[in-house]
């Protein structure tokens, strides 16, 4: 064991619905987070303030929470979240996919500071997502075209920026252990009403879980500037840049045989947004917003034996997005926006002709609350996507407080995934894209309920979800040459129950659990039909599974900056395809055993400051996989063992 991403726009009605349930993924999450959250989440309704917000299933997690557990990437945070299922292909760096309520793994748009940072249609690789200098992370289930256009299927998930707030901050973080373990940080942060800031870099680096191939490395620098010149104006600027790589050590199969096959990613995310109060009733807002990404991968022949086919591919994409929309204050309870948004996508892969679209959207919001119980939302949206053409999408919902302390919602909504650049319009051999593509649909509905008991100490929520996929895209190898290889054919449905728990019996204790259930089926095959395809009619999806459930216990000593935290997490049984036949090269049905990882993390606060000069010291520990069990997420890929890391933190304040 080592230590160490042009119509005119249309300015209809309502927008965005809001579902449902519940707050934080956990109790302490929300409380470290009301200063600034309660009762609001953004990505809900795009509007910092209390219209409708609770008419949509959202979870937030607290960045202050994810440090004092010593997690460290969105990927290991989005686990304890209800129907969210983490699928990684092996060791640390490796490719990461969600599955959002049983959809499929495009179907989650994730935004930094407000910009897509998906690439065009959908796809992003979770590995390289840390949680280094974030406020808080969003997540809202259900289909959300409505807010943010295509790939908002199944969900968003948005990753906000500390900002800064009072006097000048440095602090340094550092751990390591098991598997070649070294990481760290150093932050700046500060401001005031006028003024705020935030600064970080980070760097991951882990000799992964195998002895040869198997290092990863992630460096991630991120900033935050938001400036009010007076009480009716405010700017702010977010940048992060995200430079990985990772040494591949496995074949297609999960069997490590490969000495120097690598993926590197190089992703920039920035935001510019700017607001002025108009009047007392009207408020303008714009933003612009960037991403770039240069992916590469590479696989040279390990030797003369060596008989798998090179490869050296190289993607270049960036996005370029506007966004312009007025609010306006009806009564001082209704607030309907109204806007339109332009962005240009372009991509260029090798050996492929440079590839370019752009799409323009119009839209308009009503989100409100009436005699102090009803809350509501209603949208309408139409994206126009140079290469596929129109679409509209709607949603709405409602919530209202009985007497009772019981909170009751629903909500119905559209949305749709755009086609990737290579399902559309590849030139490639044995990779033709189709112009004639529909976009990927989906229409989802939800109903719940929340109570609080034990005078307010306790909270339980529970949602049902029903969500239908129609027009999904299928690759057919079986063509004649020339034609194209992707077609509309597959259609597939999920529905099930989201139940969360939050208890804090005494103040130093929080404690959260959740319980998911998911049903997908598919109900059209397309072309696949036997056993041994992706989609095979009346079956579950791959890798969907059918019961995720989470538990986390925090407690918070009186000695400042000092607590403990238990995390327990179960994964049941997923369908999926073992691929490693060289002979006939036909997959087998498989079913993956399900599972159960318990992890445990502390901080110990050692040393406060005696004046405004002296530095906070505070030792962390965290241990994953507690148990040391031995589990698969993707068939034939082995996962982390047991690991063990320490660490300390330096803060000093002026």
């Amino acid at each position: 064991m080592k230590f160490s991403s042009s119509l005119a726009l249309l300015g209809a009605f309502p927008l965005a619905l809001l579902g449902a349930t519940t707050s934080s993924a956990h109790a302490q999450a929300a409380a470290s987070d009301t200063a600034t959250l309660t009762p609001v989440v953004v990505t809900a309704t795009r509007l910092p303030s209390a219209a409708g917000a609770a008419t949509l299933s959202t979870t937030v997690i607290s960045g202050d929470d994810l440090r004092a557990r010593g997690v460290t990437t969105v990927l290991e945070a989005l686990r304890e979240t209800p129907s969210v299922a983490v699928v990684q292909g092996g060791s640390f760096g490796q490719q990461t996919s969600v599955f959002m309520r049983g959809g499929q793994s495009n179907y989650t748009q994730v935004l930094i500071d407000g910009v897509v940072a998906n690439d065009p249609g959908g796809a992003i690789d979770f590995a390289n997502l840390t949680t280094d200098n974030i406020d808080r992370i969003e997540i809202v289930r259900g289909p959300a075209s409505v807010l943010y256009g295509a790939n908002a299927v199944s969900g968003v998930i948005q990753i906000f920026t500390r900002r800064g707030a009072g006097p000048a901050q440095i602090s340094a973080w550092a751990q390591g252990g098991t598997y070649g373990t070294r990481e760290g940080a150093v932050t700046a942060l500060g401001g005031d009403d006028k003024v705020s800031y935030s600064l970080s870099a980070a760097q991951h680096n882990t000799d992964g879980i195998y002895a040869v191939n198997s290092a990863a490395r992630n460096g991630t620098y991120s900033g935050r500037l938001r400036v009010a010149p007076d009480a009716r104006t405010d700017v702010g600027l977010s940048l992060r840049y995200i430079d990985a790589g990772v040494h591949v050590a496995t074949n297609g199969n999960g069997v490590p045989n490969d000495s120097n096959q690598t993926h590197t990613e190089r992703r920039f995310i920035g935001s510019l947004d700017a607001g002025r109060i108009l009047t007392s009733r009207l408020e303008a807002r714009a933003s612009l917003g960037a991403t770039n990404a240069d992916v590469r991968s590479e696989d040279r022949p390990d030797g003369p034996d060596d008989t798998d086919f090179p490869y050296d591919t190289r993607t270049r994409l960036y996005r370029r997005s506007a966004d312009a929309r007025l609010n306006f204050t009806v009564v001082p309870d209704v607030i309907v926006t109204g806007g339109g948004s332009y962005e240009t996508q372009h991509q260029r892969a090798t050996g492929g002709d440079p590839q370019h679209r752009s799409v323009s959207a119009g839209y308009a919001q009503i989100a409100g609350t009436s005699f102090g119980r009803l809350s509501y939302t209603g949208g309408l949206r139409l994206d126009h996507n140079s290469t596929f053409g129109d679409f509209t999408s709607s949603r709405a919902g409602a919530a209202y407080e009985l007497p009772s302390a019981t909170r009751i919602h629903a909500a119905f909504g559209t949305a749709f995934r755009e086609p990737t650049f290579e399902e559309s319009s590849a030139t490639q051999p044995f990779d033709t894209g189709n112009p004639d593509l529909r976009p990927e649909k989906s229409r989802g509905w939800e109903v719940g309920a929340e109570q609080t008991i034990v005078r307010g100490r306790a909270s339980i929520a529970a949602t049902y979800f029903d969500q239908r996929f129609r027009d999904m895209i299928q690759y057919n190898g079986f063509v004649d040459e020339g034609s194209p290889n992707y077609y509309n054919l597959a259609a597939a449905r999920s529905r099930g129950v989201e139940v969360t728990l939050h208890v804090s019996p005494v103040a130093p204790l929080t404690l959260a659990a959740s319980y998911t259930y998911t049903k997908t089926r598919v109900t059209n095959a397309g072309i696949d039909s036997s056993a041994t395809a992706s989609f095979v009619e009346g079956q579950r999806l791959l890798r969907r599974p059918a019961n995720l459930a989470s538990a986390t216990a925090s407690y918070a000593f009186r000695r400042p900056e000092t607590s403990l935290h238990l995390e327990v997490a179960t994964i049941g049984d997923r369908d999926d395809r073992d691929f490693s036949d060289e002979v006939t090269f036909i997959p087998k049905a498989v079913t993956l055993p399900s599972y159960t990882v318990v992890g445990l993390a502390g901080e110990l606060g050692i040393l406060r400051r005696s004046g405004n000069a002296a530095p906070d010291i505070v030792i962390t520990a965290r241990v994953d996989n507690l148990f040391d069990r031995n589990y698969q997420q993707i068939f034939g890929f082995a996962s982390p063992r047991r690991a063990f890391l320490v660490g300390a933190r330096i803060g000093i304040a002026k």
